[in-house]
């Protein structure tokens, strides 16, 4: 099988091009001349044995092939400028960009405190955030828009690797006056629920509680903003199942009533790429996510219950 060249530079000028849809305008970007460029997408398409984009009087477009060049291409880019950065950084701090996506409740758990520890240490990284749930950032790392996410109920797949950080507790939120205490998956039967879409995991997970318990949950609003589900909440218009940490500063505060539901909870993972390395911008991120979670476990109690090889670290 022959072996295929690629070459940086005209990934480079490849990507330009199918960003702007227009070689003219990738060279004026570039601030190369046309013709360069011309030659350099033409020996790429020669190299590789296919066109890469289809020609007309409107632009360029990618091909199918071209198409699947643009999402390799990016991801060899960026990974040869980190490596850039690694090697002239190894014995010196983390340098480079660090994308981290998380869902809101890990938000506010762990995200805040987590990255204002990490600026502190080390200025010199871009951390670019992006909140989400479980669907979306698996969709985002597939298409290398982060470098590392934690998410919800993750099931294997085989781009991506995943480590246990921690089981969370659930909490039924209501709305002032309410009362207090510990509720079971049957006392959900009778409540009028807001909760977010069927393809969010925590959503499945309390369908599969409901089910083995004989009823359907009764969801009467769909949403997916949190802050308009406690607006929802406070007015009286339904209840709301999350996780404790979304909201306990709000339950502790008296603005909602409400409280733990007995034997529910959802597991939160550390994911990442299998075909991508991890640099040390990322690895040291990761390190003080993970101190960062042992600090807020400790401070909740049973309602965060770390993986057995975070016990104790």
């Amino acid at each position: 099988m022959e072996t295929v060249t690629l070459d940086l530079t005209q990934l480079k000028y490849f990507l330009r091009v199918a960003e702007l849809r227009s070689f003219s305008k990738a060279a004026d970007a570039l601030h190369v001349a046309q013709p360069a460029i011309t030659r350099q997408i033409r020996l790429l398409e020669e190299e590789l044995g296919v066109p890469l984009f289809h020609r007309h009087s409107r632009g360029s477009e990618p091909t199918e092939a071209g198409r699947l060049l643009e999402v390799r291409a990016a991801a060899l880019l960026r990974m040869a400028d980190q490596t850039r950065i690694d090697v002239i950084s190894r014995a010196q701090v983390p340098t480079g960009t660090v994308r981290i996506g998380f869902p809101p409740s890990v938000g506010n758990l762990l995200i805040g405190s987590t990255v204002a520890r990490y600026r502190a240490h080390y200025p010199d990284v871009l951390v670019s955030l992006a909140e989400g749930y479980n669907q979306v950032l698996q969709e985002w790392m597939l298409s290398d828009r982060l470098d590392v996410a934690v998410m919800t109920e993750f099931h294997s797949h085989p781009l991506l690797e995943s480590r246990l950080l921690f089981e969370e507790g659930l909490w039924l939120l209501g709305p002032a006056g309410g009362e207090q205490r510990s509720y079971a998956i049957a006392d959900l039967r009778q409540l009028p629920l807001i909760q977010t879409s069927h393809h969010n995991s925590l959503r499945m997970l309390l369908e599969k509680a409901a089910a083995a318990h004989g009823f359907a949950l009764n969801i009467v609003i769909q949403a997916e903003a949190l802050d308009v589900i406690k607006q929802l909440v406070r007015r009286g218009v339904g209840y709301h199942v999350t996780p404790y940490s979304v909201v306990g500063g709000d339950a502790d505060g008296g603005s909602f009533s409400g409280g733990p539901v007995q034997a529910l909870s959802i597991s939160r993972h550390l994911v990442w790429r299998t075909d991508r390395p991890r640099t040390v911008a990322i690895s040291e991120m990761n390190r003080m996510l993970i101190e960062q979670l042992q600090i807020a476990a400790s401070a909740r109690g049973a309602l965060i219950r770390l993986a057995p090889d975070l016990q104790g670290a």
